[in-house]
């Protein structure tokens, strides 16, 4: 088979663009959070994220809140370290005030360490990760290519990552 070099970031950077501009312009709530997950490739991560935007108005139906809005993630781990920018899909209950589903897909760069879960030592990885948080635990699923030509390991990643996710802060009261 005959790959042609830069062919993946090039793809990659087309779809991501896509699910940027092709977003519906609801938003849901701006709230920075944090949270701590075990997975490949960080092995145990520390988390700092950002999902922002407005309130979605005549959504809230049925006692529920319905949004989307752009979501950043940094996380440091054993293993590696990630950057993340994607879309965030968001249900709250608002009667609930622990109640939260939040769905993403972000684009992903990740940097692996000297001992990473599942990955390539020393190498740089870029693809696409989902996640599903239910009140404060999160679950994540994706898959990465390797960017470097390496003789070890595998060219392609793929990672999952389980833990927690806590909203910094307090929601502003309705006036």
């Amino acid at each position: 088979m005959i790959t042609v070099p830069g062919r993946f970031p090039a793809r990659f950077f087309i779809a991501f663009t896509l699910l940027v501009l092709t977003a519906p312009p609801a938003r849901a709530g701006t709230f920075p959070y944090w949270g701590l997950s075990f997975g490949s490739p960080d092995r145990i991560a520390a988390r700092l994220g950002l999902s922002f935007g407005d309130h979605v108005p005549g959504a809230e139906t049925e006692g529920l809140a319905l949004g989307t809005g752009t979501v950043a993630e940094v996380a440091v781990g054993q293993g590696s370290g990630t950057l993340g920018i994607g879309k965030s899909f968001i249900v709250l209950v608002p009667e609930e005030k622990s109640l939260r589903v939040i769905g993403d897909l972000k684009a992903m760069a990740v940097r692996t360490w000297d001992e990473p879960r599942s990955a390539s030592p020393h190498s740089t990885y870029l693809g696409l990760e989902g996640g599903l948080s239910v009140a404060v635990v999160r679950f994540t699923i994706g898959v990465s290519k390797r960017l470097e030509d390496r003789v070890e390991g595998d060219e392609w990643l793929y990672h999952w990552g389980l833990g927690i996710q806590v909203r910094i802060g307090k929601a502003k009261p309705k006036e």
